[in-house]
């Protein structure tokens, strides 16, 4: 039911002129709603624009990533990619993530060598015992954690994932537990109440020039009239849409002339082979037929990437972002797997965190391989680097 409701609002948000009767209908009716959250939207924007709300600054550096829509723009990714940079650059780094999904209200998550340690805020271990990488064919340790901090936590080894909704809060935990001197807001730009040094905004290549509607008519959390805030406004997935990304610069550069842009795409780097955790060689997509299982915020972005590794896709399962899988969905893609028998089924390894769970209990009869993507950057890498040295 919530599957097919989110399927039909998204339909609806994307299209700028209703294609029927009962669409005007439902459309005009989630315009009003617009209306009421845009002033909402405006009204709160003002009060820290004008000193009224109260900002809290942290006692280290703080960088956002974040976008002005509801998903779909490789965040995780590129959360992923700045706190490498920075780690790099000798900083002691720690992402705070609202940790969307999850059921667990305040803990932190690390990462060593591909053990998984999570911690209350209280410092006292959860119950049970440390887990092992989701993604080597092991179940997460604990049920209630979000996807992204997992994922998160096991891409950058030793780097501490604080989650929680009061991001002053873990980022004070940061300073004092962890000793960071940055801290990375993991889908910050709407999350006024902590100071920021460096505003990172991301929007995908294939937005329209206008932008889309506000929510809930449309997908956009804040008019595009908000980049104005930002310090670097990165365009993704910029191998969906190639012909639309200078286009979209030139727009986005019209708006904030004093940003620097950097044009970044998203692309496949390992495949691993979800009964053995093994890393198996990309190549081996090339030719095959693939049936397709996820619930991101992008899965036309990724049904397009496994079609670009030469894959055909027979079929895509696709749920919404960060959906809860049960056991019976689960049993239920196995079995049209088995029906069907692609070369393979596939999944991303956002997705696998939550799956592999179940899939301890039951693996489908062909064989089931994970697929990691990264951000990299395609222009606009030293202006990147740039903002990253001033802080």
């Amino acid at each position: 039911m919530w599957k097919s409701l989110h399927d039909a609002w998204w339909r609806l948000a994307t299209q700028s002129h209703p294609e029927s009767f009962s669409d005007a209908l439902v459309c005009g009716a989630l315009r009003t709603g617009s209306v009421v959250y845009q002033a909402a939207v405006t009204l709160r924007n003002l009060a820290y624009d004008k000193g009224l709300a109260r900002q809290i600054t942290l006692p280290c550096r703080v960088v956002s990533v974040g976008n002005l829509t509801v998903g779909g723009t490789g965040k995780t990714a590129c959360v992923e990619l700045i706190s490498k940079r920075l780690a790099a650059r000798g900083k002691r780094v720690a992402v705070l993530s609202r940790g969307y999904g999850g059921r667990r209200k305040e803990y932190w998550l690390t990462s060593e060598q591909g053990v998984l340690r999570v911690n209350d805020m209280g410092d006292s271990p959860l119950r049970g015992r440390v887990g092992d990488n989701p993604l080597r064919g092991q179940s997460p340790l604990e049920e209630g954690l979000a996807d992204e901090p997992q994922l998160l936590a096991h891409h950058l080894d030793g780097i501490p994932i604080l989650v929680g909704p009061r991001r002053d809060r873990t980022g004070a935990l940061a300073c004092t537990r962890f000793s960071s001197d940055v801290v990375v807001l993991d889908d910050g730009f709407q999350h006024r109440r902590v100071a920021r040094d460096c505003d990172i905004v991301l929007v995908h290549a294939g937005m329209p020039l206008a932008g889309w509607a506000m929510l809930p008519r449309g997908p956009m959390r804040e008019p595009i009239t908000a980049l104005k805030r930002a310090h670097v406004v990165i365009v993704t997935k910029s191998q969906e849409a190639l012909g639309m990304v200078g286009a979209v610069r030139e727009r986005l550069r019209a708006l904030n002339p004093d940003a620097a842009f950097v044009t970044a795409a998203h692309e496949p780097v390992r495949l691993i082979d979800g009964a053995t955790g093994t890393s198996g060689d990309l190549a081996q997509v090339s030719g095959t037929r693939i049936g397709l299982v996820s619930s991101i915020g992008d899965p036309e972005g990724f049904e397009a990437t496994v079609r670009r590794l030469n894959a055909t896709v027979l079929w895509h399962q696709a749920f919404p972002d960060h959906h809860p899988y049960q056991a019976a969905e689960w049993d239920a893609i196995c079995a049209r797997a088995e029906a069907d028998r692609p070369d393979a089924l596939m999944t991303t390894e956002k997705d696998w965190v939550r799956l592999s769970r179940m899939a301890r209990g039951r693996l489908p009869s062909v064989p089931l391989w994970i697929l990691g993507i990264e951000m990299t950057i395609v222009d606009g890498d030293d202006a990147l680097n740039g903002r990253l040295d001033r802080l």
